[in-house]
């Protein structure tokens, strides 16, 4: 049989348009088809008045048989999730933050029996979520189906046993669980998980045109799986190869509405070095997965085979920013205190030691060495060459024909006579050319070059005022709202001068790719940001964490609300699968614009085991991954370390940063999540990950601080509500806030 593929063009997601309908035959495009049993009376119980939608319980003598209903606002951002626990569990989930995974699992058991029912169901159901993690899998069967004997109209029980159910291979009978699932429950949220876990069990059992169907769906009518979807359409049409060349439509879809979606990026990559017609995308795609991930051999392999079919500096194909002069040219500086920023840092916040490097000054630049002091100068707009010698350990300093006009093992400085002009920094290159964002830079300040013993560092001397604009060019871009703007000034101001006290004595004090500053040049600078560092100079931050991130979620680590509709969240471990099921509200801050573009604030991926062992045995013998287990968590369960269990070693990825390069090569929006890790056996062949926000969720919400602006907040209004026991001085009046 041929199976003709749904057409990629046209796709969208249509909020208010698509319908949602329950047959016993595949329906036409933006319908839902699940599978119903014969002889079911074919009635509604209860319609919620006003809305159109099934909501609450459906007994089991009826099923919703057809919901014909418009997705509107109210349906998309209605959550019904029930985060209350029985006092003695909500002390257990308590233990749980604190305590050794192993003894929040016992803390558990010892209520597995209890002769409240309540208290009996949820503790199994805490335990089937604990023991998947633990590699456990018959045991987390055997807890959910006692936790769904004790509670059996529990619609959340029932779905965590289809996903149970789906993680131990079984797709069949995962199916059947998820479309008993909607006997219990026709809300929306449900509906929807239920729907992407038996597209996926289609799709694992091999049954494309079923798949098709579902994901159709899926595409159709749920506005925060648009990414996924799009993906799982792309791995369906490459996986056939009649359709073929309608995957990378997809996938390009994926990734326009998700950049981050790592597996999609792979996809894209692996048909593109199908297409002989051209070897450049091939490149540059598996040169894009080899600079986030090291341990990637195969995209080391591919970058070097497609290396040969191009000609001159390979540099030239990749996505590096060129500048060919400066381009700010004059800027004034306000004095503040100095910042010595690290330039060109790998993804660990280290610097690169670099082999060459080109500079062009705007105006006249000097070189002074640490000891002889100025030794020379050098005229506007003239090109210096500043190259690595192995021989002599010292960098040199040469004309543009090539002339040494300077050698040092010793530090020295570059900088323009005048304050107002600038630098750029422009082809830098080191011993591994994917090692770092290697984009030509315009810098203000002065350029301190630092002799290594395998290279030179770059550190750039900059006032704190100068750096601001830069960093909200960077950081901020979707940002348009000034008041927005000087809000996340004042915090860049506070973490900044916070970073020199913490480093003092260090010979930089951040990185160009630290976890909250990302410099890419001054040249990116547009005037609103200048205005806005201007506008928020009166205000300083002190006496709390001072950190930013890009989108919030409804629960924040640091316990900020990000609505006026905060749900009553407390953790546990099925708390928080619930929390990452549940709809953000209509009034989220950090809500976007455009209602096809959530992935910011709630995400899914669905990660190769294969990728996550290669960076664990790059590590040491790790083998094949059979568990993964949160070690520590925050006050609201965000991950911040955690234990990769394998077939020969066990490694405890320790950071935030660590657990998201493991699964993800960097490329995971935050590391508040939960996750269905499926099995072959005693192995894990795929990790779903599903999640929320966008960042460290501590300190200011980039796009909630937009959110409250439109709303008429100020910037002072914004910083108040983001660090409320946080010290605010405004020195233009002197008071203390």
């Amino acid at each position: 049989m041929v199976l003709v593929l749904f057409s990629a063009q046209g796709l969208r997601a249509e909020n208010g348009a698509a319908r949602v309908a329950q047959e016993k035959s595949a329906p036409a495009l933006g319908h839902a088809s699940f599978t119903v049993s014969e002889g079911v009376a074919e009635n509604i119980d209860a319609v919620k008045e006003g809305t159109g939608f099934v909501s609450g319980t459906v007994t089991k003598s009826s099923l919703v048989t057809r919901m014909d209903f418009q997705l509107n606002d109210k349906i998309l951002h209605t959550s019904v999730q029930d985060y209350t626990q029985p006092p003695a569990l909500a002390a257990v989930a308590e233990k749980c933050l604190t305590s050794d995974p192993d003894e929040c699992f016992f803390y558990y058991k010892s209520y597995e029996k209890s002769t409240d029912t309540a208290v009996a169901a949820r503790a199994n159901l805490e335990l089937s979520i604990l023991s998947l993690q633990r590699g456990q899998v018959k045991q987390a069967l055997g807890y959910i189906d006692q936790a769904a004997r004790l509670s059996p109209e529990d619609p959340f029980i029932e779905l965590t046993r289809g996903w149970t159910l789906f993680a131990a291979g079984k797709y069949k009978k995962a199916r059947k669980s998820f479309a008993d699932m909607l006997f219990l429950t026709a809300d929306f949220e449900y509906a929807s998980s239920a729907k992407l876990g038996t597209a996926l069990a289609y799709y694992f059992e091999g049954n494309v045109k079923k798949t098709a169907a579902d994901l159709q769906y899926i595409y159709t009518t749920d506005p925060y799986m648009i990414s996924f979807s799009a993906y799982m359409m792309g791995r369906l049409a490459a996986d056939k190869k009649s359709s073929r060349y309608q995957a990378p439509v997809f996938l390009q879809q994926s990734l326009s509405h998700d950049g981050h979606n790592y597996p999609a990026m792979q996809l894209l990559a692996s048909l593109s070095a199908k297409n002989k017609q051209s070897k450049l995308p091939a490149f540059q795609a598996y040169a894009t997965l080899y600079s986030l991930d090291s341990a990637d051999h195969e995209a080391k392999k591919q970058v070097e085979k497609f290396a040969e079919d191009l000609s001159g500096n390979l540099s030239d194909y990749l996505f590096f920013l060129r500048l060919d002069r400066p381009i700010v040219q004059d800027l004034p500086s306000t004095p503040s205190p100095i910042v010595k920023m690290a330039l060109y840092a790998n993804h660990w916040q280290s610097p690169v030691s670099l082999q060459k490097v080109n500079v062009i000054p705007s105006g006249i630049m000097t070189v002074h060495n640490e000891r002889l002091g100025e030794v020379l100068k050098s005229p506007s707009y003239v090109t210096r060459t500043l190259e690595f010698n192995p021989e002599t350990k010292a960098v040199d300093f040469k004309d543009k024909y090539g002339h040494v006009e300077f050698s040092s093992r010793r530090p020295f400085t570059l900088r323009t006579q005048k304050e107002v002009k600038t630098l750029v920094v422009k082809d830098a290159a080191a011993a591994d050319l994917f090692a770092a964002d290697f984009s030509d830079k315009e810098l203000k300040g002065a350029l301190t070059v630092v002799p290594m013993e395998d290279g030179m560092r770059l550190i750039n001397e900059v006032y704190a005022e100068d750096l601001i604009p830069a960093l909200l060019a960077t950081q901020a871009k979707a940002l348009q709202h000034p008041q927005a703007l000087a809000a996340l000034s004042v915090v860049f101001r506070a973490a900044l001068q916070e970073a020199v006290r913490k480093n003092e004595g260090q010979s930089y004090h951040i990185t160009d790719n630290d976890v909250y500053f990302k410099f890419k040049g001054i040249n990116l600078t547009v005037l609103a940001m200048l205005e806005a560092a201007k506008a928020s100079r009166g205000l300083e931050l002190s006496g709390t964490d001072l950190g930013y991130y890009g989108a919030c979620g409804t629960v924040s680590y640091d316990q900020t609300a990000n609505t006026q509709n905060r749900p009553r969240y407390t953790y546990s471990p099925a708390n928080l699968s619930k929390y990452i099921l549940s709809s953000p509200p209509a009034d989220l801050y950090s809500r976007p614009n455009d209602e096809t573009q959530w992935a910011d604030v709630k995400w899914m991926y669905l990660y190769d085991a294969k990728d996550i062992q290669a960076r664990l045995n790059a590590r040491g013998k790790f083998g094949t991954l059979r568990a993964m287990t949160p070690l520590k968590l925050s006050p609201n369960g965000r991950v911040l370390a955690m234990r990769f269990t394998g077939s020969k070693a066990t490694y405890e990825a320790q950071t935030p940063q660590e657990v998201s390069y493991i699964l993800s090569a960097g490329t995971m929006r935050s590391t508040f999540f939960d996750f269905v890790p499926m099995y072959k056996g005693k192995n894990i062949v795929r990790v779903l990950v599903r999640g929320y926000d966008t960042g460290t969720g501590v300190g200011l919400c980039v796009n909630g601080a937009d959110g409250l602006a439109r709303g008429g907040s100020d910037y002072q209004g914004i910083i108040k509500y983001y660090f409320p026991n946080a010290r605010i001085l405004d020195t233009h009046t002197g008071e203390v806030h």
